[in-house]
């Protein structure tokens, strides 16, 4: 069993508590029916997860499930006027608006007096490893947008993850930036799920994990969440998954779309043996008098009677157990929790990694989806820029097509099997890939309409490329910055990387291609299950390789062309004489059951790794649970020695996923064709039915460079991965758009990036999204060149005002205290 590091840091306890607390909440256990002398209380909340596109397509999901199954909870809550019923996200509830007109007035009644009640806004239930910042806040305000442009009142106070992959450690930096109080998730690392593994339960939870902090050592289900910038959010844990209670009325293993494995019985006697099973298995993790049963399995409709159920065992069972059942949703039992918060740890908790294989499934699927969301933040942009001008070419319009369309694909892409890449091949080539391709396509051509419009900016003076000498298998390449060696005897990889001075940063091969048998699938790697295979099979510095030369405008391109395992593979390096960095790229096929990972040995004993994360930055441990450990990244890892002052930096455009060790060793994952998992080299995972093949040529960009002294924050690792990976840095003509946003909205602080400048959702101004890279909170200003700042709010990222802010004409100054600030700006 390899050691294992535990993530987390107890802050401390929270002790502030309001005056009126018994009062408030004996109010909310009045209106659930709560009697006062009640010793425990299980609120169980009903749902029903919906994925978007997992097994079948959207279209298949609402013809076969969806429909019948919001009909029938609408005559369930028409029976039972004490019933709730909760819905995850906003997906399949906009479809069935839209497909159900004569349903929209009982769909808004419900949704305004609360009983349907709304677990979040999102139009998913989104993956927040992957997708980036700006895409899951966007999530959650085209939600908020729907339900208000459609009279539904409702604004959700929480973000239920019932089914993602672990979850971004800055999660409660991304809620408290969109003013969400309450967060719940599920699968978390070192728990069991079902079907996952042909491990015994007693194996679980596994030492040093996140689940074994909150159930072994701990003790509680409910915590207070910090992110990485000091944010908080009041989170609950499902240890027995997100469908608990959906036995409550049946003898078998699962219900699952709607089809019982087992036997319906709704006596009173099975519901008491029920019931004591759940009170079981939570009440000795749980610090306060109440417990979270859920009932939500995928595609499953309402338990026909659920509140007169729960009713029976109150009258026959209640006097002798004290244990009352009350029927409701997340957002009133965390309501009930937040009264006892002071009993709850603070945690800074990284519920990582849960599964690693996904990070890297499907590569061309997950930089499509962060290209898609770049070109639409970067034509919103440039439609202000263009209104702004004062010398447009084209005067003739303003008219610009809706966006709308291509965020709704851009949004429902962040769902956890979606840009995890864990639908199967069917479901991904007929609607995943399609609905993307269609997006790229409409947002290309907007850019290039609206870009049209612009007067260009002035061109750039641009640096000679680099010098170079090749002689016999050994290229060199001479930098002001480095000086290059690359030997096409080992395989045309990376054998000196020093400084000017002559000091040696490489302790081995630097950029060599890594290919490793792998019996995982689209979600788990080999290592992460009994029975599973991951070992190295070949190197690319095993086979000789040709290394050619191209000089242009301002960069050199080195091209390798080698084999891995008897396949094709090229490698690529641009080199520029005013930068440190050496940006790359790695095309090839890889054999099934096989992931490739491009590799760097340096001289570096590093403690941590510190990468940058959807929310935030973060620092990890070098392994845990798994050897190796992969972490996925939003961009950029920081790989710096624990007593000497350098480092190295690496930065991927999607998807980012990182291993690292004590030598110096630090890869990252280029390409996968790991079909489905197999444990002990047959045997299926049940709980993983998909599977995908990626036999066709796989592509991923990423850049290297080595940091002298400083941490992450001074060496600019943010922004300069933000820089190196767009096209621009290899081809300066491309970067004419990115010139033109740039001009946009200026900030006095290099620590703080303008992510966002969009039109306010209901037209009021501007919303200008910041994301900060500070140490600690800062004052900076912002301002708009030639125009002139008429009022300011700091607001949510859902849109909403929260305070006003001091305007002095065109510059506006801003406390930022967290990575994520939101403003919305008014102009004359």
């Amino acid at each position: 069993m390899p050691s294992t590091t535990t993530i987390f840091s107890r802050v401390g306890t929270v002790t502030h508590q309001p005056k009126q607390a018994v009062e408030n909440e004996s109010c909310i256990r009045q209106r659930l029916g709560i009697p006062d002398d009640a010793r425990r209380v299980i609120v169980f909340a009903e749902t029903s997860h919906w994925d978007p596109n997992w097994l079948c397509t959207s279209e298949e999901y609402f013809r076969f499930r969806i429909k019948r199954i919001l009909d029938n909870a609408l005559e369930q809550l028409d029976q039972e006027p004490k019933r709730v019923y909760s819905i995850e996200c906003l997906f399949f509830l906009k479809m069935y608006w839209e497909r159900c007109p004569e349903q929209q007035n009982r769909l808004r009644k419900y949704i305004n007096n609360g009983r349907i009640r709304l677990t979040g806004s999102g139009m998913t239930t989104p993956d927040t490893n992957l997708p980036s910042t700006e895409v899951i806040l966007r999530d959650y305000l085209r939600g908020q947008s729907w339900l208000h442009d459609n009279g539904m009142t409702q604004r959700p106070r929480m973000a239920y993850f019932p089914d993602g992959f672990g979850h971004s450690p800055a999660v409660p930096s991304l809620l408290e930036a969109a003013g969400i109080p309450y967060a719940a998730i599920t699968r978390i690392d070192g728990m069991n799920f079902p079907g996952s593994d042909y491990r015994p339960g007693w194996y679980y939870p596994r030492p040093g994990s996140s689940a074994s902090l909150l159930h072994d050592e701990l003790k509680t289900l409910d915590f207070v969440w910090q992110g990485p910038d000091g944010s908080e959010v009041l989170c609950h844990w499902n240890p027995q998954t997100y469908f608990q209670g959906d036995n409550l009325v049946y003898l078998g293993p699962v219900k699952w779309m709607g089809i019982l494995f087992g036997f319906p019985i709704r006596t009173e006697r099975h519901i008491a043996r029920r019931i004591t099973q759940f009170e079981k298995q939570l009440d000795s993790i749980s610090a306060t008098p109440y417990l979270f049963c859920p009932i939500g399995m995928d595609f499953n409709g309402p338990i026909p009677g659920l509140h007169g159920l729960l009713n029976r065992y109150n009258r026959e069972r209640y006097a002798d157990t004290g244990t009352y059942l009350t029927i409701g949703a997340l957002d009133d039992y965390l309501d009930l929790v937040s009264f006892h918060r002071e009993k709850l740890p603070t945690l800074r908790l990284d519920p990582n990694p849960y599964w690693m294989g996904y990070y890297a499934s499907r590569t061309e699927l997950k930089i499509q989806c962060k290209q898609l969301v770049q070109d639409l933040l970067l034509e919103e942009k440039l439609r202000i820029v263009r209104e702004n001008q004062s010398d447009i070419v084209d005067h003739t319009s303003t008219d610009y097509p809706d966006l709308t369309p291509a965020w709704d694909i851009a949004v429902v892409s962040n769902h956890h099997d979606f840009i995890t890449g864990t639908a199967p091949d069917r479901v991904c080539n007929k609607e995943q890939r399609v609905w993307l391709k269609q997006a790229d396509e409409f947002v290309k051509n907007a850019m290039r309409a609206t870009a049209a419009a612009l007067t260009k900016p002035v061109e750039q003076a641009h640096p000679n490329p680099p010098e170079w000498c090749q002689e016999d298998s050994v290229l060199e390449v001479t930098t002001p910055f480095m000086k290059l060696r690359l030997d096409e005897d080992k395989g045309g990889c990376l054998t000196s990387w020093k400084t000017p001075n002559g000091c040696e940063y490489m302790l081995g091969l630097g950029n060599d291609a890594v290919s490793y048998v792998d019996s995982g699938g689209l979600w788990r790697m080999g290592q992460e299950f009994a029975g599973g295979r991951f070992h190295i099979k070949e190197r690319s510095s095993e086979n000789v390789a040709a290394i050619t030369v191209l000089k242009k405008e301002s960069v050199l391109e080195v091209t390798i062309a080698g084999e891995l395992e008897g396949v094709p593979l090229t490698r690529k390096l641009w080199i520029r004489n005013d930068s440190p960095v050496v940006r790359m790229q790695i095309t090839g096929t890889p054999l099934r059951r096989r992931t490739v990972t491009v590799r760097f040995s340096a001289d570096i004993e590093p403690a941590s790794l510190i990468m940058d994360v959807p929310g935030g930055v973060v620092a990890r441990p070098l392994t845990k649970l798994f050897v190796p450990t992969f972490w996925s990244a939003q961009s950029f890892l920081h790989f710096k020695d624990a007593l000497r002052p350098h480092g190295l930096a690496a930065a991927v455009f999607a998807p980012a996923s990182f291993s690292a060790d004590s030598q110096g060793m630090l890869e990252w994952v280029a390409m996968r064709n790991t079909p489905s998992e197999r444990a002990f080299r047959f045997l299926p995972i049940p709980a993983h039915p998909a599977s995908g093949r990626e036999d066709d040529l796989q592509t991923l960009d990423y850049a290297v460079w080595f940091t002298e002294t400083g941490d992450w924050r001074d060496n600019r690792m943010a922004q300069t991965a933000d820089a190196v990976l767009k096209p621009g840095w290899i081809d300066p003509n491309a970067a004419l758009y990115d010139r033109m946003a740039t001009r946009l909205i200026e900030v006095d602080s290099p620590d703080v990036r303008v992510d966002t400048v969009k039109k306010a959702d209901d037209q009021r101004g501007l919303i200008v999204r910041l994301l900060s890279y500070a140490a600690q909170s800062q004052s900076v200003q912002v301002s708009i060149p030639g125009r002139k700042m008429k009022h300011a709010y700091k607001c949510t990222a859902l849109e909403q005002d929260l305070h006003p802010l001091d305007v002095d004409n065109q510059t506006l100054t801003v406390e930022i205290k967290r990575h994520i600030t939101t403003l919305r700006l008014i102009f004359d």
